[in-house]
């Protein structure tokens, strides 16, 4: 949400910064923090020289003004992997997801300086942060890794907490639904202003509820429709009125856009279009910069997948930049967004704290990323052991809480069990991670020759089990090859193996009419754990990529470019 009459000030820039290593937190004292040195903010500490690939304690320090007596708040983007935040050396928050975005209210003070300290550590410890494993297939980061912002808000009045857009059947009409969370406004009538694009200015006198929740029903004037060929988007501007004041008390403004995505007849249907999904799994990393990628790399990366023929990108394993899906939302790509998740088992399932954050978490993305278009589809905890029935009852609440939050999109998870997955009954999409010829085909004389018959395998399967009606999706498929090794025997690794692979999956994809898409492993190269486990990892990078983790691409780029820019269906 972006504001013009409330104050929001960016914290971004150079902070005071101290690696602390091997201490506990709780052994931690803003008021003894001594700092050596400055760190931007947005960054990962560990991404830079000095502390690459060390794990501990670190701290930063800034400090902003806020009006004496005035209430504020802190927006974080994200703070890896585990923070706690104080203000004026009171501990205000703790947090534990990564990638999730947060809020800190900063207290009302006589004195107008204020000064921020953020303690975070990038080690990996259960009990404090089960979102986070040491086993995830990605490298995970530390620092203040996405954008900080102070906001000024109302004294002793309603300030907007949440505006989100819900497209009614009738979207191509203009027709939409908006949901208002207000602050200090539970239980009041409120006077409401409405404007969308150049239209005209509406007014709504609106009785909020005891959860500080109000709706509107809008038309948007001049409605044009979303759509990846078309990227249309709208603007709504609403504002709390005071009749008194003669000003508004708080504003917020919204982009959205109008369309509708449907999974009915065992397909994926776009604005009453069928659609084909088209894509890569993209992690938000660059070598240089981790998981802090400057816009400009993100534009380049959307151009690299449009040259390939693309429409779509699965955002793994975590809840995405709000950077990256405003681009998406304007260049047309088509996104899933996904809580953090990766392969979690029993004994993850068996913490209440990791149900707490992952609850958490999940509700953060929702409100983060509600007004997207690009956004089609809501996904959670990639490849956890939906083999067994233990994950049952928190994939039933993460699935009932994502259609209570927004009803407009669809469900997924993905399963690395499409053969011996029990829940897919839950979800809308039907997502399958497939790696025949790639992992577990030591004996095979031809590896490549396993892909097409188990893709159709895994489909004649879930048709014989219920999943007719549902679209099935390839979520993941791929094999390594480390760039610039090319070799006559095109065996593993070699960019001629990938390619090959590459171009046998997608046109599979593009050819079965039971497929809904594919979204190929990965865009790039990316790094990933160390240690023991790498070994089974050259340069402990995941190489799958169809370009290096320089963006310079490898042989499958021509392959798979083939199969998506030819003729589609």
């Amino acid at each position: 949400m972006k504001h013009v009459i409330r104050s929001v000030t960016s914290l971004n820039g150079l902070w005071e910064f101290a690696f602390l290593g091997d201490i506990a937190p709780d052994a931690f004292s803003p008021l003894d923090l001594r700092c050596d040195r400055k760190l931007p903010v947005p960054s990962a500490f560990d991404a830079l020289p000095a502390e690459a690939g060390r794990r501990g304690l670190a701290a930063y320090r800034t400090r902003c003004t806020v009006p004496p007596g005035r209430p504020a708040r802190l927006e974080f983007g994200a703070v890896s992997i585990w923070a706690r935040v104080y203000v004026d050396g009171r501990l205000l928050r703790e947090h534990a997801c990564g990638y999730a975005p947060f809020t800190v209210p900063v207290p009302v003070a006589e004195h107008p300086g204020r000064e921020i300290v953020v303690l975070v550590d990038n080690r990996f410890d259960f009990e404090r942060s089960p979102m986070h494993e040491e086993r995830f297939d990605f490298y995970q980061y530390g620092g203040i890794i996405r954008d900080v912002a102070l906001h000024l808000l109302p004294t002793s009045a309603p300030f907007f907490e949440l505006v989100q857009v819900m497209p009614t059947p009738d979207y191509r009409s203009g027709r939409i639904g908006v949901r208002v969370e207000l602050g200090a406004a539970a239980g009041r009538t409120m006077l409401l202003s409405s404007r969308i694009d150049d239209g005209p200015v509406t007014r709504h006198e609106c009785r909020v509820s005891a959860t500080g929740e109000t709706t509107l029903a809008l038309t948007v004037p001049s409605p044009r429709v979303w759509s990846p060929e078309s990227p249309h988007l709208h603007v709504l501007r609403v504002t709390i009125d005071d009749p008194g004041l003669g000003a508004p008390l708080d504003d917020t403004e919204v982009r959205f856009g109008l369309r509708r995505i449907e999974a009915r007849d065992g397909g994926l249907w776009l604005n009453g279009e069928p659609l084909r999904l088209r894509g890569y799994n993209r992690h938000e990393w660059h070598p240089n910069f981790g998981p802090c990628v400057p816009t400009l790399q993100m534009v380049a990366d959307l151009e690299l997948l449009r040259e390939l023929g693309c429409n779509f990108v699965r955002g793994c394993h975590y809840p995405q930049d709000q950077r990256f899906l405003d681009l998406c939302d304007e260049l047309g790509f088509l996104v899933w967004e996904e809580n953090l998740g990766w392969g979690q088992r029993e004994p993850t399932f068996a913490s209440a704290k990791f149900k707490r954050d992952h609850a958490e978490s999940l509700a953060a993305m929702v409100r983060a990323s509600c007004n997207h278009p690009s956004v089609i589809i809501w996904g959670f905890l990639n490849e956890a052991g939906t083999d067994a029935d233990y994950v049952r009852p928190l994939f039933e609440e993460t699935a009932a809480t994502l259609r209570r939050l927004d009803p407009s999109r669809l469900i997924s998870y993905a399963s690395m069990f499409p053969l011996t997955d029990r829940h897919f009954d839950l979800v809308d999409v039907i997502s399958v991670n497939l790696y025949p010829g790639w992992y577990n085909c030591e004996g095979a004389a031809a590896p490549l020759e396993e892909i097409v018959p188990f893709i159709r395998r895994c489909f004649e399967h879930i048709d014989a089990n219920g999943g007719r009606d549902k679209p099935v999706f390839i979520s993941e498929i791929g094999a390594e090859a480390l760039y610039g090794w090319r070799d006559a025997h095109r065996d593993f690794f070699t960019e001629e193996y990938q390619a090959e692979y590459l171009r046998r999956a997608c046109r599979e994809a593009v050819d079965n009419p039971r497929c809904s898409g594919i979204a190929l492993w990965q865009f790039c190269d990316t790094r990933t754990y160390g240690g023991g486990l790498s070994l089974k990892r050259p340069r402990t990078f995941n190489n799958k990529g169809t370009f290096d983790e320089y963006r310079r691409s490898k042989l499958a780029f021509a392959a798979v470019r083939e199969v998506f820019d030819g003729p589609r269906a």
